[in-house]
């Protein structure tokens, strides 16, 4: 489902207005959301937005206001808010079918969901070599150094596509493909043309005997406004990860990244380190979340995943 962002002073039906180019799509996504129709949903906040009848749509009002950069804000509110500007988000998708046995190798693509976000387009040239680590989970429990391997082909980050091609010769588990978080680039790094920089290095789990995807790992925020003034906003950032099927990387912690490590407790909920209030200032700043996995009883700790978005206040 497609998705929009809450801009700066919007209601709700300056979103649908904005996203259909009339109100006759308001109560729809209403319904999906969960929300009133007069609702003013906080800035950044993220709407999902289902496909609609044709008469609910008008192409010409959605082409005017885009062409002349109108963008709708009649809802006011006192204070600073906060919206999200850049947040990519990929997974790994098999582009072949067969068992890495046979084939000698694992083929797939990251790609760039529904959920990745970027208010400004992507830099076309940003710098990085996009290098992924990969190993068994038995060689890599054994300790032995890990393989990696560089994009497939040459990669235009403003596509949102990375395609892999991974050979593989030895080993009978899972196979665990992760990006270096000590490298000068993290994997995968995006830049937008106004220079702002984010990234997304989820770890990747394969079937050992088909080139399928078992395991998507990484971790989440999600951020409520708490309060503003005209100078600043306090913001509760949630992090939280999605259910681990598989026992082995179903053990995890998590570490605050970026501004969100200077937080400091949540006081309607001290004790839950997973809840932390931040008190930022007007303009652009950086949070993100690191995973670990591990095996406690086995003694094992996996590679860790990450992500960084970029949120602006105002």
């Amino acid at each position: 489902m497609k998705k929009g962002i809450v801009q700066p002073n919007q209601s709700l039906l300056d979103v649908v207005i904005t996203e259909y180019g009339t109100v006759g799509a308001a109560l729809s996504v209403a319904m999906v959301n969960g929300i009133e129709l007069g609702s003013v949903p906080f800035a950044g906040t993220i709407v999902n937005l289902p496909e609609v009848l044709g008469n609910e749509v008008d192409i010409q009002t959605i082409e005017y206001l885009r062409r002349d950069k109108i963008e709708l804000g009649t809802a006011y509110t006192a204070g600073l808010s906060y919206w999200i500007v850049f947040r990519p988000v990929i997974y790994a998708v098999p582009t072949e079918t067969g068992d890495p046995h046979v084939m000698g190798y694992y083929r797939f693509e990251m790609q760039g969901t529904a959920d990745f976000l970027n208010i400004n387009p992507i830099d076309v040239d940003f710098p990085g070599t996009n290098r992924l680590n990969y190993q068994t989970e038995e060689r890599y429990i054994l300790g032995l150094a890990p393989e990696s391997a560089l994009p497939e082909s040459a990669t235009v980050m403003s596509g949102i596509i990375i395609p892999y091609k991974l050979p593989w010769t030895v080993g009978f588990g899972y196979m665990i493909v992760w990006s270096d978080l000590s490298a000068p680039i993290t994997t995968a790094t995006y830049g937008d043309i106004a220079g702002n920089t984010a990234y997304v290095a989820p770890v990747t789990v394969f079937d050992n005997t088909s080139n399928t995807v078992v395991a998507h790992l990484l971790g989440d925020i999600r951020i409520e406004l708490v309060s503003s003034t005209n100078t600043n906003a306090t913001l509760r950032l949630i992090r939280q990860h999605p259910p681990i099927a598989l026992t082995n990387f179903s053990e995890y912690s998590m570490e605050w990244l970026g501004v969100a490590s200077g937080g400091v407790p949540d006081p309607s909920d001290p004790e839950n380190p997973d809840k932390t209030l931040v008190t930022l200032n007007a303009g652009l700043h950086t949070l993100g979340l690191k995973t670990t996995y591990m095996n406690t009883a086995a003694g094992v700790i996996y590679p860790s995943s990450a992500f960084t978005m970029v949120i602006t206040v105002e």
